[in-house]
């Protein structure tokens, strides 16, 4: 088979006909999509804290007065009266958007015959490089964005002498100026307002002399054997034999509570310019790529995935095709393992490249976005899709990619306490489900079936848990601590005594989905949404699980114990379904891309077919009511999809989730996102990296306690090998695996923890010594063991002559303390 760095590439025989053909490069701040072009390049630009707007307080004062109103009215069963009063009196206006820097353009003076074309972007070194012949002669361009030293670099290369005029610009008001004789910097500031994509407008931008966020991208040029002339702000190399550009990009940003165009501020992004490109062309190219290649190997290269064949039903060598072809055959049905495997590490690739500590989350879009309205704002959307970007984060062995989104929690903790008291009279915080660069934590304009939301904060507390949970770090715990707190003082608050005497939410809705009531009419707000409770459930468990580790808050873990035992179960509905909402109501859109119900079943572990059998199955039940009407029809959706079917163990359902997630890709392997309201061609990187996360619930889960060995396997990948994934509890995990059963695994706990597995097959575990170890069996395919920190143990399956037998005991496991097990793990 090919070796990991020949199946980690994509390349195309031709340059981008589109953005969606554009390759993406990043550093987690400083964005590039990268078009390939031959006679003209284009290279679009972006930075992470590039936005409309300024700080500004959203509240509206009077919010509060209209909650009481709207619950009786909801309580009542007049859910279109309830709903106007949210929209009119509690809802408040939209946010901001997220803004492209501009392009770096490249033209050549020559145009001659192009042959021998290829465009490819190499993952494990997070390189694009674009090589042809004009004429015959080779050109070679390679670019990349380094996390190292903050700066883009490209190099050109040429058998003949090089001509070009190389310009930048952008969609925003901005001016060029000259720096220095090989050098020049564009410059502008931002509009204070930009109307979302959904708003038609002739002026859909809003400028304001002194206000808003100011930004500059300054180009540095090196020629080899030739010339750098400057005028018209243009750069023209002349008669060049090897060209270098250095780019870096800064804006005036400073956090989402302090004035961008504060007088303090105001030479910032000019002078971060400077000081980055004085560095870099201090170091030379080969020097900063150098740096670079380091730098991005020791977090890329911690995981190797490899997936039986390419393209088995063809015979071919999959990976010997371009990346487009794969995809169109993919879309014909072809079996291609290879491509999963590619698109799981691109998947890795596109987080660490938009998410650095440091930075701010990947938005919608990531880092890359060409729109001066984007879609949605390309914001932070935290009733699934932000949420989805970091379900692979741990996983995937790059935790520190998901620092920026624990940061942002922490930024909403503030905002998100004025929200929760002036909005709702509530202590703690919350957010909605918009949220934009200045940490908006109020409702939006719109529905309430989808503005109307305050559930973000539980929900995004569950990454501040996953941290935990995948490091046993209880100094981090005790950090975040107060933030899970706050969160959990807000649900307790929210909670109101129903109809039926449980505390529940309201008003509730269910992420953008509407019900129909017995007279047929269509409603979004009600009391006690399946994903409300389920998402308060895991949140006040969390706390409590928390406050057991830091033995503090014995009074708040009893009340949160105490709140529990009043709230709603959940329940199945007629259709054998887990009902969506408190009430058994009949769906406005059965086929609705939400899912928003099945959250307790995946990322959270409210549900599993284990423990709790019966609600299992009915989310079995409420997937296949969604699927027969016709749902999972966006790319998130699907991407969702391949992990609620891999926790209910159904691999080949799971698996043609994949199948079909992979054949609707855009050129590029980006994720394509298909609304059925929206008619533009979108990419939203959350069903790039949900899908990843689907892959990897099909490999590895380890929630509730257990560490599972290839839990959904399918038919098509059965054999193949992974290095370095991490489960839960401290552990990282490699697997080699053949005729779909596991041959033998590794397990390094990185916390000393106790590790209950779940093999799929009788194993044997050996320590690191070479001694057998002592294991307590639970059936023939369960195992409990404590580990040490810091230790490797071996997993093989068990000879077929001994699979039978009890495990073995070996004197050296007397080093390991007994445990009994209790609730999931070992105490």
């Amino acid at each position: 088979m090919r070796s990991q760095r020949e199946r980690s590439v994509l390349w195309y025989e031709q340059p981008a006909g589109s953005w969606f053909e554009a390759l993406p490069a990043g550093n987690g701040r400083l964005g590039a999509m990268v078009f390939g072009g031959t006679c003209r390049e284009r290279i679009a630009l972006n930075e992470d804290t590039l936005w409309s707007g300024e700080p500004r307080d959203t509240v509206r004062e009077d919010a509060h007065l209209h909650l009481d109103p709207a619950r009786k009215l909801i309580f009542e069963g007049r859910h279109a009266e309830a709903e106007e009063i949210i929209e009119q009196y509690m809802q408040g206006p939209d946010i901001e958007s997220y803004l492209p820097l501009g392009d770096l353009e490249l033209q050549s003076d020559k145009e001659g015959e192009i042959t021998d074309y290829r465009r490819e972007l190499i993952l494990d070194d997070a390189v694009i490089r674009t090589q042809y012949r004009t004429d015959g002669a080779l050109q070679i361009r390679e670019l990349f964005v380094s996390a190292a030293d903050q700066v883009l670099a490209l190099r050109i290369e040429s058998e003949q002498p090089l001509n070009l005029t190389i310009s930048l610009g952008s969609p925003l008001q901005y001016a060029v100026r000259r720096t220095g004789s090989s050098g020049m910097a564009l410059s502008g500031r931002c509009p204070v307002r930009v109307l979302p994509n959904t708003v038609r407008s002739d002026e859909p931008a809003r400028y304001e002399e002194g206000r808003g966020i100011a930004f500059e991208a300054a180009l540095h040029v090196t020629a080899e054997k030739g010339r750098i002339e400057s005028s018209g702000g243009r750069i023209r190399v002349v008669s060049g034999r090897g060209v270098t550009l250095l780019l870096a990009a800064a804006t005036s940003y400073d956090g989402f509570d302090r004035d961008p165009a504060a007088a303090s501020l105001a030479g910032r992004p000019r002078a971060l310019c400077a000081e980055r490109l004085r560095e870099a062309a201090g170091l030379g190219y080969s020097r900063l790529k150098e740096r670079h290649l380091r730098e991005h190997a020791e977090k890329y290269g911690r995981v190797d995935l490899e997936l039986g064949g390419s393209a088995a039903d063809s015979g071919a060598d999959a990976d010997a095709l371009p990346t487009d072809a794969r995809i169109r055959a993919a879309a014909q049905g072809a079996d291609d393992p290879g491509l999963a495997a590619l698109f799981f590490q691109y998947g890795r690739y596109l987080l660490l490249s938009s998410s650095r500590p440091g930075t701010q989350p990947a938005n919608l879009q990531g880092i890359w976005n060409d729109k001066l309205q984007p879609p949605w704002c390309s914001s932070w959307t935290a009733n699934i899709n932000v949420q989805m970007n970091y379900w692979p984060a741990e996983a995937a062995n790059l935790a520190e990619c998901h620092e920026p989104l624990l940061r942002f929690v922490d930024d909403l903790r503030e905002s998100g306490r004025r929200a929760a008291s002036v909005h709702y009279r509530c202590r703690g915080w919350t957010a909605h489900h918009n949220i934009d660069l200045w940490r908006t934590a109020t409702p939006v304009g719109g529905s309430p079936s989808w503005a109307f939301w305050p559930m973000a904060g539980a929900w995004l507390c569950e990454h501040l848990w996953e941290h935990y949970a995948f490091s046993r770090d209880e100094e981090y715990l005790a950090r975040v601590y107060p933030v899970l707190k706050e969160a959990a003082q807000f649900g307790l608050d929210w909670l109101v005594e129903g109809p039926d005497g449980f505390l529940v939410t309201c008003p509730s809705t269910s992420p953008e989905n509407h019900f129909l009531t017995a007279d047929g009419s269509q409603g979004c707000v009600t009391y006690a949404s399946t994903m409300d409770i389920a998402l308060l459930r895991n949140l006040f468990g969390r706390c409590m699980e928390a406050s057991r580790q830091l033995q503090k808050d014995t009074a708040f873990r009893e009340l949160l114990e105490q709140t529990l035992r009043r709230m709603p179960p959940y329940r199945i509905g007629r259709h054998g379904q887990l009902q969506e909402w408190a009430e058994d109501f009949g769906e406005a859109e059965p086929g609705h891309r939400h899912t928003a119900h099945l959250a307790a079943l995946h990322p959270l572990e409210e549900i599993t077919p284990e423990g709790e059998p019966e609600l299992a199955e009915a989310c079995r039940k409420a997937l296949e009511r969604r699927l027969a009407h016709g749902g999972a029809h966006t790319g998130w959706s699907c991407a969702w999809m391949i992990s609620l079917w891999a926790r209910l163990g159904e691999p080949e359902t799971a698996h043609r989730f994949l199948g079909e997630l992979l054949a609707g890709l855009h050129p590029n392997l980006t994720n394509a996102h298909r609304h059925p309201k929206v008619k533009m061609d979108i990419f939203q990187i959350d069903g790039s990296l949900a899908g990843t996360a689907g892959i990897l619930e099909m490999l590895l889960q380890s929630h509730r306690g257990t560490v599972r060995l290839l839990p959904a396997l399918p038919e098509n990948w059965r054999e193949g090998r992974v290095r370095g994934l991490r489960a839960r509890g401290g552990f990282e995990i490699d697997m080699e695996w053949k005729d779909g059963r596991l041959i033998r695994a590794a397990l390094i706990s990185r916390a000393g923890q106790p590790c209950r597995l779940s093999a799929g097959v009788p194993v044997e575990i050996t320590a690191d010594d070479g001694a057998l170890l002592t294991v307590e069996a639970e059936g023939e395919t369960i195992v409990r063991f404590p580990t040490e920190a810091g230790r490797r143990y071996e997993i093989t399956a068990a000879a077929p002559n001994r699979a039978s037998e009890p495990p073995a005991v070996s004197s050296s496991a007397a080093s390991h303390p007994s445990a009994a097990y209790q609730g999931g793990e070992l105490q």
